[in-house]
């Protein structure tokens, strides 16, 4: 098949993830479902088209363990939902050539998780995340800007995902956006805002998050300690939203992974996975 075809299967077999995985390739295996790639593909263009997509791949410095690994030197890995996409490139006889793959993909769920583990631990487990490098944030700077200070699991967040999607939806601000999100909605005025004060005034209203429904996340800036701020949802006007009284870390996590949740996820994914889009995915040389 053409990369427009092998793009296409791709799409159709993620989702929604209903199709069997039973590679007819390798004797019937199941969890894993190979794709014929074409000796003439343009590989940049497959790679640059799956991380718009599904955003930046896991690299060789921290693939997940997969099938056939050895068999085929897996370069780019992509999670989606309950699936992994990977790319590679194999030396085995008649199949030595550019390889992709869909392959399950297993995160524990939320009932798993040891009770004494953190909010942010619970995040990272159930999307599976590996993080990179960890990125510092001038936090010192960032807070001058904005006002006030941040709540503190806001910034462990922000350092250890990055940019990017929970569930290929929800977008947490970075330090810049959420600046500049403060900035124009505090020019609205507070007729915007009702019963709410608008920020920088006590109790004032700090965007920490959004997704392309249009809803809004926010801090509710009650009192000196971030920490204590609760988290508010955003409904058809300020004085229709909902209040919890809970850390922006928590109230993600069982938003995405409780089914009775008050607001509840838009789609019904099998499991749970975040969406690099820090930009720093780059074509091996070794699969051009």
């Amino acid at each position: 098949m053409d990369d427009e075809q092998l793009l296409t299967a791709v799409a159709e077999i993620l989702w929604p993830d209903r199709q069997d995985l039973t590679c007819r390739q390798h004797g019937d295996e199941p969890g894993h479902l190979c794709l014929r790639v074409s000796a003439r593909a343009d590989l940049r263009h497959v790679v640059e088209t799956l991380s718009d997509r599904y955003g930046d791949p896991f690299g060789t410095d921290r693939l997940p363990p997969l099938p056939l690994s050895g068999e085929v030197d897996w370069g780019y890995v992509w999670p989606f939902s309950n699936r992994w996409v990977a790319l590679g490139r194999s030396s085995q006889g008649e199949d030595a050539g550019p390889a992709l793959m869909v392959a399950l993909r297993s995160t524990p769920v939320a009932e798993q998780l040891p009770v004494e583990t953190s909010w942010l631990e619970r995040l990272v487990a159930v999307t599976g995340w590996m993080p990179k490098t960890a990125g510092q944030v001038g936090w010192a700077a960032v807070e001058s800007r904005l006002g006030a200070p941040l709540p503190s699991d806001y910034k462990a967040l922000v350092e250890t995902f990055g940019p990017g999607l929970f569930d290929g939806f929800h977008c947490v601000f970075m330090p810049d956006d959420l600046i500049k999100s403060a900035e124009l909605e505090a020019t609205l005025g507070q007729a915007a805002w009702e019963p709410h004060p608008p920020f920088p005034a006590p109790g004032g209203l700090v965007p920490w998050m959004g997704n392309e429904h249009e809803q809004s996340f926010y801090w509710i800036t009650e009192g000196s300690d971030p920490d204590r701020w609760p988290v508010y949802v955003g409904g058809d006007g300020p004085e229709a939203g909902t209040r919890f009284a809970c850390t922006a870390t928590e109230y993600l996590f069982r938003h995405l992974t409780d089914p009775q949740h008050p607001i509840p996820m838009p789609v019904d994914f099998r499991a749970h996975w975040f969406m690099d889009c820090s930009g720093s995915g780059e074509l091996d040389a070794a699969m051009e």
